[in-house]
C-alpha cells in the first residue's frame, strides 16, 4: 500500500504536534504528566532550588504539620507568571492555606493559574492514625520568566520519606530524577521528522 501526500502529511502535522505538546507550558496547573519533573519547561537545573520546609523528622498519628513549598531561583520573575508546582504525598491530608492557589490532579497537587504568580506556597499536611507506615513526599517546582514558552524556564525537584513513630522497617528515600531533558525530546522528535522526510523521498 502507497501513502499518498495528504497521509505523508497528516503524519508529518502528527509528529510535530506531539513536538509542541513537549515545549507547551501550563500555568494553570500540571497532571500526571510531571510526575517525573516539569519536562515541558526544559530540565533541571542549579540555578533553581525547591524545598519543602516544615516536614518533620518523625510524624506523630494523626498530628498536623505546617508546611511551604518554595522556590528559589535566578530566573527573573515577572509580575503575571513566576512559578508552579507539582506536591505528591502517598499518605495523610493536605490542606492549603490560598485554596485559589492550588488544585488537585490526577492523584497530586498543583497550583492553579492564580497560585502560578507566586514561588512560594503555604499548606498543612495531616498525619494518618496509622503511624506505623512512612509518609512518602516528592514535590517539583518550576521558575518560570513569564514569557509564554518553556525557554530560559528552570525546576528543580525535592523527595523525602518520613517514618511515623511506630515505625519499624527499612525507610527507603525517593529518587527524585529527570529521565529526559527538553532538548532530548526535540532530537528525539526532529530524528523522527527526518526519517519520515527521507523515506517518503525514497518512496514516493
Amino acid at each position: 500500500m502507497r501513502f499518498s501526500r495528504l497521509h505523508w502529511i497528516f503524519v508529518l502535522m502528527l509528529i510535530s504536534s506531539l513536538g509542541l505538546s513537549v515545549s507547551q507550558s501550563i500555568p494553570s496547573g500540571v497532571g500526571q504528566s510531571a510526575n517525573n519533573g516539569c519536562l515541558c519547561h526544559g530540565s533541571a537545573s542549579n540555578v533553581t532550588e525547591t524545598t519543602l520546609t516544615g516536614v518533620p523528622t518523625v510524624f506523630e498519628s494523626n498530628q498536623t504539620y505546617n508546611l511551604t513549598i518554595q522556590i528559589q531561583s535566578t530566573v527573573e520573575q515577572s509580575n503575571a507568571s513566576q512559578g508552579g508546582f507539582r506536591l505528591l504525598v502517598n499518605i495523610g491530608t493536605i490542606e492549603f492555606e490560598n485554596q485559589s492557589h492550588a488544585q488537585l490532579i490526577d492523584d497530586g497537587w498543583t497550583h492553579t493559574g492564580e497560585g502560578n504568580a507566586h514561588r512560594s506556597w503555604n499548606l498543612t499536611w495531616t498525619s494518618p492514625l496509622d503511624n506505623t507506615t512512612s509518609a512518602e513526599f516528592i514535590v517539583y517546582g518550576n521558575a518560570v520568566n513569564g514569557n509564554q514558552n518553556p525557554m530560559g524556564d528552570h525546576w528543580d525537584g525535592f523527595g523525602i520519606t518520613v517514618p511515623g513513630s511506630s515505625f519499624d522497617g527499612d525507610l527507603i528515600q525517593p529518587t527524585v530524577e529527570q529521565p529526559y531533558e527538553l532538548m532530548d525530546y526535540s532530537v528525539i522528535i526532529g530524528g523522527l521528522l527526518a526519517i519520515l522526510v527521507m523515506f517518503y523521498f525514497v518512496v514516493k
